[in-house]
């Protein structure tokens, strides 16, 4: 695990070539310490193995990820979909998905951190938050992968 600007990203393999300090934190039930980097580039390749670099001088006009709660992903048609097609919620534009076998998902983006933990406890198990290293997450940008049907969805919501 990696995290960067308050993201946490899950990755398969960690190469660091610069100096790192480390920081214990004996009060924790699940970490008890961790490294830490300053000044550094994190660089994720397709096969989800995380570099740290130096960074670099042209590095310095990067943009930090964009903030958001988190990006979530459910079923098409669920009482998650109902809540957010009415606009109970905060969200960034809705997109469909096409899973295996015929499934259909939705991807968007719950923009509010505080309305995230209303929106978890009341659909607790009905969606998942992506992380900003799997596919689907970095396909919602991607028009090539993602399309968007929403008048498809009027006739899938359960009551």
């Amino acid at each position: 695990m990696v995290k960067a600007h308050g993201v946490t990203f899950y990755v398969k393999h960690v190469t660091a070539d610069i100096p790192w300090s480390t920081k214990e934190t004996p009060g924790n039930e699940r970490t008890k310490g961790s490294i830490k980097f300053k000044k550094c580039k994190l660089t994720i390749d397709s096969e989800n193995n995380a570099t740290i670099s130096k960074l670099g001088i042209t590095d310095a006009w990067l943009k930090h990820p964009t903030r958001r709660a988190a990006r979530i992903i459910f079923y098409a048609g669920s009482e998650v979909h109902a809540s957010l097609k009415a606009n109970e919620y905060e969200h960034s534009r809705m997109k469909d998905v096409h899973g295996s076998c015929g499934s259909r998902w939705v991807i968007c983006d719950i923009l509010d951190e505080h309305e995230l933990t209303v929106f978890a406890l009341r659909f607790t198990q009905k969606f998942r938050i992506l992380a900003p290293n799997e596919p689907y997450y970095q396909d919602y940008d991607n028009k090539e992968y993602i399309y968007e049907e929403d008048d498809d969805y009027d006739d899938d919501i359960e009551d």
